[in-house]
């Protein structure tokens, strides 16, 4: 038996948000080598000369897929920096493999896709809002991460292909834009403003602590302040409270 212990690398994950449902996690296939973040803090007015920028936060990420490359032990859970040491390695090397490589769309598609408008809101749709986190660097659940926004433009770049053309190696520069809802915005600004809620009709409580909270696993806030005896069962025209959130401590965060 091995004395030496065995270290699960770390993914980054994207949660998808989805209508009325928790956010859907989506594993990378490669970790990236770099992520940068960028930032506005003041920006210069003719009048007044520097003032407070309201800019969104900016998040760009070059992801690396390649359904070609032999895999180690354990699956796909590698770094960009392994990953391209298998590039000297043809197509050939694979001859005794099971099946064919996977066509990378496979993969590539569950991220290109984030820009298409997929959630209500308002009078149309938006693209979902995404939420990054990687191991310690952000929480252990949706609404921890390290940034929330929705990817606003994806440029591909497919540089292998297997002998029928199916494309098997592709790489994704993603640029992120941070985005939360006005409501939420508002609500946190003035948390105590309007605690009172009105079932509509196809209501959840977990719809309703997305669309308060921007998490809906916590429902069960709401389900305690109003002592719910079955969560589950909401009328139309139900008034609800819903209680700002109290900011936890460090050492009292659920995970």
């Amino acid at each position: 038996m091995s004395l030496i212990p065995s270290l699960e690398l770390a993914k980054l994950t994207i949660f998808v948000e989805q209508e009325q449902q928790p956010f859907k996690p989506f594993t990378v296939l490669f970790n990236p080598n770099q992520i940068e973040i960028g930032i506005t803090g003041w920006k210069e007015d003719s009048k007044t000369g520097l003032v407070p920028a309201d800019d969104p936060k900016t998040l760009s990420v070059t992801l690396f897929f390649d359904t070609s490359l032999p895999q180690a032990p354990g699956g796909l859970g590698q770094t960009i920096a392994q990953a391209t040491l298998g590039r000297s390695i043809g197509l050939s090397g694979l001859k005794n493999a099971v099946s064919p490589p996977t066509d990378v769309r496979t993969y590539t598609q569950q991220i290109t896709q984030l820009t298409e408008p997929q959630v209500r809101w308002k009078n149309g749709r938006r693209p979902p809002v995404c939420q990054l986190q990687w191991g310690k660097w952000g929480g252990s659940r949706p609404n921890e991460g390290f940034f929330q926004g929705v990817l606003k433009s994806v440029q591909q770049t497919f540089s292998r292909f297997a002998a029928d053309g199916t494309p098997l190696r592709a790489q994704l520069v993603c640029s992120f834009e941070e985005w939360e809802d006005p409501t939420h915005r508002r609500k946190k600004l003035n948390p105590v403003d309007d605690p009172v809620r009105i079932v509509k009709r196809g209501e959840t409580l977990s719809s309703i602590a997305q669309e308060e909270y921007g998490d809906p696993s916590l429902w069960r806030v709401i389900a305690a302040e109003n002592r719910l005896t079955n969560p589950r069962i909401l009328s139309p025209g139900q008034a609800l409270t819903v209680p700002p959130l109290r900011p936890q401590s460090p050492n009292r965060r659920s995970r």
